[in-house]
C-alpha cells in the first residue's frame, strides 16, 4: 500500500492522472496517514490489544435490544415539544428580531445516533444582521492574545449597526462579545418562558463554558431538556481549513487507485454547507461544525456498511460502563469523531460490511487514541486535541477498553 500527494481537485503536480468518479489513479506519494504516525510512534506496532472473541449474533442481539432507541417514541416527544420551542423562540424574536424564530435541530437525535431515552433534544437559534466576515483577521487587526485553541475566533464588525450592545468598542476595530450575545439571548428566554401558561417548564442556570440556554418540560412521563443554542451561520467568505487531506491510495502493477472518503461529492456539499460560530467563550467564538458532521453521517451506510451500527453499540457501552467512572472525560462526541479517522484511513467499503469487525475496527481506534493522549479534531486536525483530561485518566480509560477487549461477551450480554 502507497500513499498519493495530490490536491482533491487531481491538480497540476501530479505526473499521471485518471479520474473516474471518486477514484483517482496517479503516480506521486506523500506521506503516511495521521492514524500511521501514530501506530508508528509505538515503535511500528499497531498500538492496540489483541481481542478475545465477539459473535456476530451477541453483537447483533446487543444492538436491537439494548441500543436502537424506537423513532416512534422521539417523534411522538418532538411532536409535543416542537410547538412549545415555537412559541418560546416566537416570543424571543418579538422581543429582539435579531433572534430569528426559525430554529435549526442538531444533536444526536438528527444524525440517527441516539441510543438513550430521548430526553435531550438541542435546538440552534440563528442569529441576523451579522455581515460576512473574513477568518482570522480579528487577531491581527485587534493586536490581542491568540484565542484558547484552532476552533475557536474572534469576530470583528467595523459596521456594526445594530449590534451595538453586543460590541466591545475599546479595540480598535469592534469586537462581537459572546458574552453579551449570551446574557441578552438569557434574558429574553426567560422572559418567554415566564409568560408560558404551563408553570412545569422550569429553566436551568447558565453555565460557564457552555453555549446554551437550558429549560426542562415534562412530556410523556419524562423530564425533557431542551437546549437553546445562539448561532452565526455560515458567516465566512470562503473556506480557510486545511481539509480535506489527501486519498489513501492502493497500488497494482499498472496504476495507483485512489478511494477517498469522503467522496468528492460530499466534500463539495460539505463546503458549501460552511462552518458555523457559537459563543462558548466571553470573547471568543467557536466553530461548530454540526452542519458537517450531519452531512458526513447522512447515508454513511448507502453501501451496505456497518459504521453506524458500529458507533451506537460503542456509545451505549460508553454511557453504561465508562460514564460512571469517568464522566465527561470522554464522550460521545469523541467516539463520532473517531469514526469519522476510522471512514477517512479505512475508506473501502469491503472495511465495514462485516458488523462486528466492524465494531472491533473502531474500538480499536479508540484504544489507539487514548494510548497516545491525543484526539484531533476531524477537521481543523491535531492542532486541537479535544481530549481534555489529563493523560492520567487517558490511560485509565485505555486500561477500561483493554478490559472490555479481553471479555467483550460479558460487556454486550443481555
Amino acid at each position: 500500500i502507497q500513499r498519493a500527494n495530490f490536491e482533491r481537485d487531481c491538480g497540476a503536480r501530479s505526473r499521471t492522472r485518471v479520474i473516474f468518479g471518486d477514484r483517482c489513479f496517479k503516480v506521486s506519494r506523500y506521506p503516511p496517514s495521521l492514524v500511521q504516525a501514530m501506530m508508528m510512534s509505538f515503535g511500528g506496532s499497531s498500538g492496540v490489544s489483541r481481542w478475545n472473541s465477539l459473535s456476530n449474533s451477541t453483537f447483533t442481539r446487543f444492538l436491537h435490544d439494548l441500543v436502537l432507541v424506537p423513532r416512534k417514541d422521539t417523534s411522538r416527544i418532538l411532536q409535543e415539544l416542537v410547538p412549545i420551542v415555537e412559541e418560546i423562540l416566537g416570543s424571543v424574536e418579538a422581543q429582539d428580531d435579531r433572534f430569528d424564530r426559525h430554529f435549526r435541530k442538531s444533536g444526536s437525535y438528527i444524525e440517527n445516533l441516539k441510543v438513550s431515552a430521548p430526553n435531550e433534544f438541542d435546538f440552534l437559534v440563528p442569529l441576523r444582521g451579522i455581515p460576512k466576515l473574513q477568518q482570522h483577521v480579528s487577531e491581527v487587526a485587534c493586536r490581542l492574545e491568540q484565542p484558547p485553541d484552532a476552533s475557536y475566533v474572534r469576530v470583528t464588525l467595523p459596521n456594526h449597526r445594530g449590534t451595538e450592545d453586543w460590541v466591545d468598542t475599546a479595540t480598535y476595530i469592534p469586537v462581537l462579545m459572546p458574552k453579551k450575545v449570551m446574557e441578552t439571548f438569557k434574558q429574553k428566554v426567560a422572559d418567554a418562558i415566564s409568560s408560558q401558561q404551563d408553570p412545569e417548564i422550569k429553566r436551568r442556570p447558565l453555565q460557564q463554558g457552555t453555549p446554551a440556554v437550558t429549560f426542562l418540560v415534562p412530556i410523556r412521563g419524562l423530564e425533557v431538556s431542551v437546549d437553546l443554542v445562539p448561532v452565526i451561520e455560515n458567516p465566512f467568505t470562503q473556506w480557510s481549513f486545511k481539509w480535506p487531506r489527501p486519498c489513501k491510495c492502493q497500488t497494482s502493477s499498472l496504476f495507483f487507485l485512489c478511494y477517498c472518503w469522503p467522496s468528492q461529492k460530499k466534500v463539495q456539499e460539505i463546503m458549501r454547507a460552511g462552518v458555523d460560530l457559537v459563543p462558548k467563550h466571553p470573547t471568543y467564538w467557536r466553530y461548530s461544525f454540526s452542519r458537517i458532521e450531519r452531512i458526513l453521517v447522512e447515508c454513511i451506510d448507502a453501501d451496505g456498511g456497518h459504521r453506524r451500527d458500529a458507533l451506537r453499540v460503542l456509545k451505549k457501552v460508553r454511557e453504561d460502563r465508562w460514564k460512571p467512572r469517568f464522566g465527561k472525560a470522554l464522550v460521545s462526541y469523541h467516539l463520532k469523531t473517531i469514526l469519522f479517522w476510522a471512514c477517512e484511513d479505512c475508506p473501502m467499503s469491503t472495511d465495514w460490511q462485516d458488523p462486528v469487525k466492524s465494531f472491533m475496527r473502531l474500538v480499536d481506534f479508540l484504544e489507539l487514541f487514548l494510548r497516545n493522549g491525543r484526539l484531533p479534531h476531524y477537521i481543523l486536525g491535531p492542532q486541537v486535541n479535544l481530549f481534555t483530561a489529563d493523560y492520567m485518566k487517558l490511560q485509565e480509560i485505555h486500561a477500561a477498553v483493554v478490559q472490555f477487549k479481553n471479555d467483550p461477551m460479558y460487556y454486550l450480554r443481555c
